[in-house]
């Protein structure tokens, strides 16, 4: 019989208050008592694991390489249809993409989360993870990566944005919409990426850093974060990827250092492109050996240019050419 692995990692969908502090406790929900049937009102046989009890700050790489890992082993399972992680959202783009990037195979991986704890009123834990179900179990879902589903809505891990701070509308794909939706116990998909991709790390993930261009900045962050072992950084460039003049010095020491330097831009929407011949401007930056990140945000550039290093894609041209998809 299919049924649906589910994986359960903490985040505010597990938090429980806190009777000392008057706050809420993240993560301190189990995943067996999250995942209540008499909530979730499903036919879809499931099976649940907690995973990590974590909120969603405290997610880190070695945590993320673990779940990845979980993942596979579930999807190994000729009974395992298909898999959701419950997951806190301050971090849940950037999980659903590490993940995306590093899946296999073509069983449904559905990410999810709660802006609202399980005992509030008005959660939306029980919602998402039912909706969540039912997209891992939906075979229109098949070979569309890893996914991320909240608020009925069914989004692809590259564009998924968290826009709101507690709104239950939170998550959205600027630019590009939603791949679909959940609607009454089932799953519709209008729309599917264009091409996936697909890595397997061969070394260590290296340390890659963001840093956020603004007005009048220098450089002595960029220079800090070269001397101190930064294998990357990504500039978060202001209009299409700009710099200010006095961070070009820096830049062109990162370089030297071998340090990847991605542009990308503040912007959210938009891609990075050279049009002006200005100090700082890309087309500056470009000519000094930076990597264009083309339409990427900052946190999944970041993800990205981590594992396609660890991958062995080290080089400015593979670089630059695997952001070009």
């Amino acid at each position: 019989m299919n049924k649906i692995a589910i994986l359960t990692t903490g985040g505010t969908i597990a938090s429980l208050p806190n009777e000392d502090s008057g706050l809420y406790a993240s993560g301190a929900m189990p995943g067996e008592k999250l995942v209540d049937n008499d909530r979730l009102g499903l036919t879809i046989p499931m099976e649940v694991e907690s995973v990590f009890q974590v909120p969603s700050n405290a997610m880190d790489f070695d945590k993320l390489i673990q779940l990845h890992q979980r993942i596979e082993e579930r999807l190994a399972d000729p009974e395992v249809q298909g898999v959701v992680v419950t997951h806190g959202t301050d971090t849940l783009e950037e999980s659903v993409y590490f993940a995306d990037l590093l899946l296999a195979g073509d069983k449904p991986v559905v990410f999810t989360g709660a802006q609202r704890t399980p005992c509030e009123e008005g959660t939306d834990a029980y919602t998402n993870i039912r909706d969540a179900v039912i997209t891992a179990a939906c075979p229109d879902c098949a070979g569309l990566g890893a996914l991320l589903v909240f608020n009925e809505g069914v989004y692809e891990a590259r564009s998924v944005h968290k826009a709101h701070a507690y709104n239950m509308h939170t998550f959205t794909s600027p630019g590009f919409g939603q791949l679909g939706y959940v609607d009454k116990g089932r799953c519709y998909i209008r729309q599917r990426p264009a091409r996936r991709e697909h890595y397997t790390l061969e070394q260590a993930l290296p340390r890659v850093e963001i840093v956020k261009a603004s007005l009048g900045q220098d450089g002595r962050v960029i220079r800090f974060l070269a001397d101190d072992g930064a294998q990357g950084i990504v500039l978060e460039g202001l209009g299409r990827g700009h710099v200010s003049p006095r961070c070009m010095e820096a830049v062109q020491y990162a370089l030297e250092k071998n340090v990847r330097v991605l542009i990308t831009s503040t912007c959210g929407q938009g891609r990075v492109h050279p049009v002006y011949d200005f100090a700082g401007g890309v087309s500056d930056l470009v000519s000094r050996g930076a990597i264009m990140g083309h339409d990427y945000t900052a946190p999944k550039a970041r993800i990205k240019l981590m594992v396609l290093m660890a991958a062995g894609l080290d080089s400015i041209e593979d670089l630059g050419k695997a952001f070009s998809n």
